[in-house]
């Protein structure tokens, strides 16, 4: 009788120990840090787009034009977003969120840049060409760091979820 109170009290604070450390919020350092750039530069890109396409609009031709307005329009809206669900993600810890700010990123936001960024038809100019390749390089290390963040994520809480399940698998034989 003395070894089994000993045992279960033993497991329990095991458990106790095992899940202060599982409620941990688990974020990624080097995704928030590329989150963060990008919503420094944001405005930067969007100031430099707005006037390059004023400058550039009337010299497009008619199949650019609509093209043009909504790709930026589409990476503008979803840029906004994407960053959101980025931090909610990363911060907070929630898997779907980070799960759409990477599917955002490489869907959405990855082809347009691109398509903006070789494109010879667009007409760009030296400066929208550097940040939409400064964009690119952003969005090729938010996507590398935000599938890292979250498989370290799912890991975390699928190990969570196995502990509690065997915990309670155990104190229920215990009982």
């Amino acid at each position: 009788m003395w070894k089994f109170t000993m045992t279960n009290i033993i497991n329990e604070t095991s458990f106790k120990l095992t899940c202060h450390n599982c409620n941990k919020i688990r974020s990624n350092l080097p995704f928030q840090i590329a989150l963060y750039v990008n919503l420094w530069f944001f405005p930067v890109w969007l100031l430099i787009i707005i006037i390059n396409l004023d400058g550039k609009y009337n010299n497009l031709t008619n199949v650019y034009k609509p093209i043009i307005v909504i790709s930026y329009l589409i990476l503008s809206i979803f840029e906004s977003l994407k960053l959101y669900l980025g931090y909610l993600g990363n911060l907070v810890g929630k898997i779907s969120e980070l799960t759409s700010c990477w599917l955002i990123s490489i869907l959405i936001q990855l082809p347009l840049e691109v398509f903006l960024l070789f494109d010879h038809g667009i007409l760009s100019h030296y400066s929208e060409t550097f940040v939409n390749s400064f964009m690119v390089c952003l969005l090729v290390i938010e996507i590398i760091t935000g599938m890292i963040a979250l498989i370290n994520l799912a890991n975390h809480r699928a190990k969570v979820f196995y502990l509690t399940h065997l915990y309670n698998t155990c104190t229920e034989k215990g009982d």
